[in-house]
């Protein structure tokens, strides 16, 4: 992994000038990207056509970049450009896409532009992952270098280090599957670090998971299932039917508990249900002896219970309930007399992927399959005689290469209600009970079926892509569990930018948001607080800054100064605002990535676009750069201006919306037929009165939000009267 990261540039004529990592909404896209400043050089407005050989050697490195359609729409289409004459620049950008696409990691959007200086080209491109799009950012511009120099390149090894890297850093199926259930309830979400522990909703709304794990999930209860005594122990005071187990260290408390049973046992270590050390079957003193000697290389402490025959199954318990249950079928391979045992496990991996990541997963050849060839007296040069069955794991965990079969609605509700009881009375919300037994259409108090085990983290994954049978989204009824319908997910987030007035605005949001009873967490140009408290001092407008505020468990709302430059250099800091608020759009520096000052203006839209639906964009309409930014809103407008006059706030008030406007004066909101007049500009402070400095379009917004929002007029005008 740290070898990836440390992934070196090679000299050549295309020259890498900056590489950002736009994690939120920004000017080149709504959506996360890896943004390469890469100067041609030598190549500026040279065509691949003009390259000798460079079609061919492209093609020979990635054959499936055949896939890309391109702007001609057809599969080839991307190849067609290559062929015909286009710029290295577009290039790089399909084939740092393409090498994310063959680790597993499908990310379709590209595009690349041209800056004010000429020869340099921003490649924009969409990630997963971050270290992953960096990693596949270098490896594209190494590969165009590569082919120019005609120097040799491993793309075979690139592809494999990006599976790497998605299989430590990507998120597990189980949590990336509710944090997509929760995106469709637009709860917003969090990565609190590298693996699996996730922010669900925001601010004093929000839930965290591990995986299935919750923060509502007891812990004496996820305490009690790694004791496999202690659980079985409960279950069977319940009237759940479970094996009889003992706990030793002994070898000969393991003989006598055989001897007393005269039933084949199975040995496995007392805090883990690792099939690497579990022993199955176990009929007399000798396989006894063997299993225990051999099982004693990983562990000293040992659970011994009875062997129960018959098909594994695992019931999931969600919020007391019973939601989906799957047959968990071990990987197997069947003999055709010519094939020797590591070939037909071969063939068997042909279709399937490393790790979780994939559909199915790679059945490793390692210690518990070797032991099964042991057992058996076979190698993995054996030839399978025909039509023999090989079951290469004990057990079905998909994991290890096991297949899923989904059994949801054949299960008898005999076998629901213990399954529900067994979760109930360990005290977990989210459980995975495992049983054994011939099948589940019939009650397991009849069949001679037992629980086995309850699993407090339960992996989603043999429900949501079953092997065989129907998809259960039993994610969604994990955040339903989290989320209630009608509980409150998220705090209303304000996000203010312009090229004056924004800190000023954040101010006196926040002043008269706190006067209103909330608690307010505040990103500005001054420092972030929490209330009054000042936690950080200086600048805090950069976008990391913002996800220390919606973690806060404390606040109830949160106001962002946003920045051109943040948006520009790193994107936004949330998905989406309530409240976007664009106070004035003033000529700025146009920066070197930006062709016109009209794209700076662009660059803001950002704030404006970046609204929830039901949320309120709150624009300038004394510019004329807004009628742009109008055509790409989804969220409900309000216009300000500093004229009563303004045609845009008048037709809009007339037409039903909202305005909040200068006349004579005073400030007037006009909500469709309604005026309310809130107050008259001799009735500010001096104090504000100096600081504002006469951009009055600065208190409109603040007004028009805190009035969107539902702040009562009197608290409005009293706030900014005492500011």
């Amino acid at each position: 992994m740290k070898k990836n990261q440390n992934y070196q540039l090679i000299e050549g004529p295309l020259k890498v000038l900056d590489l950002k990592v736009m994690h939120g909404a920004n000017y080149f896209s709504a959506g996360k990207v890896i943004v390469i400043k890469l100067d041609l050089g030598e190549y500026d407005e040279v065509f691949s056509n003009e390259i000798p050989g460079f079609y061919e050697k492209l093609k020979k490195h990635i054959p499936s970049l055949i896939e890309h359609h391109c702007s001609i729409g057809e599969k080839g289409g991307f190849f067609k450009r290559v062929k015909e004459g286009t710029l290295l620049g577009h290039i790089t950008e399909h084939a740092a896409i393409e090498l994310q696409t063959l680790a597993g990691m499908d990310v379709a959007y590209g595009k690349t532009r041209m800056t004010r200086k000429q020869g340099i080209y921003n490649v924009v491109f969409r990630f997963l992952d971050e270290v992953a799009g960096v990693y596949a950012a270098k490896v594209a511009v190494n590969l165009i270098n590569s082919i120019l120099l005609d120097l040799p390149f491993d793309v075979e090894q690139a592809v494999s280090n990006l599976i790497d890297i998605r299989e430590k850093r990507l998120l597990g199926p189980s949590t990336q599957a509710i944090v997509e259930e929760a995106k469709k309830r637009n709860i917003p979400y969090l990565r609190l670090d590298d693996y699996n522990l996730v922010q669900l909703g925001t601010g004093k709304y929000h839930k965290r998971i591990r995986a299935t794990i919750t923060s509502d999930t007891n812990f004496i209860a996820v305490e009690t299932v790694d004791n496999i005594v202690l659980t079985s122990l409960m279950l069977k005071n319940a009237g759940i039917p479970v094996p009889e187990v003992v706990r030793t260290k002994s070898l000969k408390d393991i003989l006598t508990f055989q001897q007393n049973l005269q039933k084949p046992i199975v040995i496995k270590p007392v805090k883990s249900n690792t099939p690497k050390t579990i022993c199955i079957n176990l009929a007399n003193a000798d396989e006894i002896t063997n299993a225990y000697n051999w099982a004693k290389q990983y562990n000293e402490d040992f659970i011994c219970q009875q062997n129960i025959e018959g098909d594994i199954y695992r019931l999931l318990i969600i919020d007391d309930k019973f939601v989906a249950t799957s047959k968990l079928i071990p990987p197997e391979i069947i003999g055709d007399g010519k094939l020797t045992i590591k070939q037909l496990i071969e063939n068997l991996n042909l279709k399937r992927g490393v790790g979780d990541k994939a559909d199915l997963t790679k059945v490793e050849i390692d210690e518990i399959t070797n032991k099964i060839l042991f057992d058996k007296k076979y190698s993995l040069k054996t030839i399978l005689p025909k039509d023999e069955i090989l079951t290469l794991k004990i057990s079905g965990n998909m994991k290890f290469g096991g297949l899923s079969e989904d059994v949801t609605d054949s299960v008898h509700p005999m076998n629901i209600f213990l399954a529900e009881r067994a979760a109930k009375v360990i005290g977990l919300n989210v459980a995975g009970i495992d049983i054994i037994a011939p099948n589940l259409k019939e009650s397991i108090l009849k069949n001679n079926g037992f629980v086995i085990g309850v699993n407090a983290a339960p992996d989603f994954r043999m429900h949501l892509k079953p092997t065989i049978g129907e998809p259960r989204n039993v994610a969604e009824n994990l955040v339903n569990m989290l989320f209630p319908e009608k509980k409150k997910t998220r705090i209303p987030i304000f996000s203010i930018t312009g090229t004056k007035g924004k800190t000023l605005a954040v101010d006196l949001i926040s002043n008269i948001l706190q006067n209103s009873g909330y608690t307010v967490g505040i990103i500005s140009s001054d420092g972030l607080f929490i209330g009054d408290n000042c936690l950080m001092k200086g600048d805090m407008t950069h976008p990391k800054s913002v996800s220390l505020v919606l973690k806060d468990p404390t606040i109830d709302a949160a106001v962002l100064e946003t920045s051109r430059k943040g948006i520009l250099n790193y994107g936004l800091g949330y998905e989406f605002a309530d409240f976007g608020i664009v106070l004035n759009l003033e000529e700025e520096k146009v920066e070197d990535d930006l062709l016109y000052l009209e794209d700076v203006a662009y660059a803001k839209s950002v704030v404006a676009e970046q609204v929830y639906d039901d949320g309120f964009t709150i624009l300038n309409a004394d510019y004329e750069m807004i009628e742009e930014m109008r055509k790409r809103l989804y969220s409900n407008l309000i216009l300000i201006s500093k004229s009563y006059q303004n045609e845009s706030a008048r037709i809009h008030s007339e037409n039903g919306g909202i305005s909040v406007v200068l006349d004579e004066k005073k400030i007037v909101i006009l909500n469709g037929s309604d005026r309310i007049e809130l107050l008259h500009l001799n009735d500010l402070a001096d104090d504000l009165k100096m600081k504002l400095e006469k951009n009055f379009e600065i208190l409109l917004g603040v007004v028009a939000a805190l009035f969107a929002f539902g702040i009562d007029v009197k608290n409005i005008r009293e706030g900014i009267e005492i500011f």
